[in-house]
């Protein structure tokens, strides 16, 4: 089973952190959450406020079928490309489904978003995540890693930041580094 150590990410907004349950470029992406078990555990680990299940079963397909939809949305913002209208349908209607509601919180300038309990309302406060994320007027801030393997979702801390971590900046130095220098990559000169 794995641990919690596997999440060491979270922390970043709940959107993000639940579009980065997948790991990896295109066609080569690995599931994080491919049992109910993988995603109790991210549920646990999660740093973000989320409904108890109160004994819910959970139905991972629709769990897969929002995050997918979550991550769609993401990468479009962070591309500056119009939002699929089936994805923004079932977000949308999610937060509809759970009657989802932001409170503030007693720290200034910070607020939580709020739902009863159980299945529905985990999703619901999940879709609504992606709302607020979207509804920001600081859309170019998203943007999508570039490392090698890499293809998290993350914030920029600056302008023209390009990787999600320094880890995968030195990554993807590496990388560049090897594929134009072969003999220091380990290669053979032809």
């Amino acid at each position: 089973m794995t641990t919690r150590a596997r999440w060491t990410w979270l922390g970043d907004h709940l959107a993000v952190d639940f579009a980065n349950t997948t790991i990896g470029l295109d066609g080569r992406r690995e599931e994080l959450i491919g049992t109910v078990g993988e995603f109790r555990e991210w549920i646990a680990a999660e740093p973000a406020w989320l409904p108890a299940l109160d004994g819910d079963a959970i139905d991972l397909e629709l769990v897969l079928e929002q995050r997918d939809a979550t991550s769609r949305l993401l990468r479009c913002a962070a591309l500056q490309q119009p939002l699929p209208p089936g994805d923004v349908e079932l977000v949308n209607a999610r937060v509809r489904t759970a009657g989802v509601t932001r409170l503030l919180t007693s720290a200034p300038g910070r607020s939580r978003l709020a739902a009863g309990s159980g299945f529905a309302s985990l999703l619901g406060v999940l879709a609504a995540a992606t709302v607020d994320l979207l509804a920001r007027e600081d859309l170019a801030a998203i943007a999508v890693c570039e490392a090698p393997g890499c293809g998290q979702v993350f914030h920029r801390s600056r302008r023209n930041q390009r990787w999600c971590s320094p880890g995968c900046g030195n990554r993807a130095r590496v990388d560049r580094h090897r594929h134009r220098n072969p003999v220091a990559g380990g290669g053979l000169p032809r």
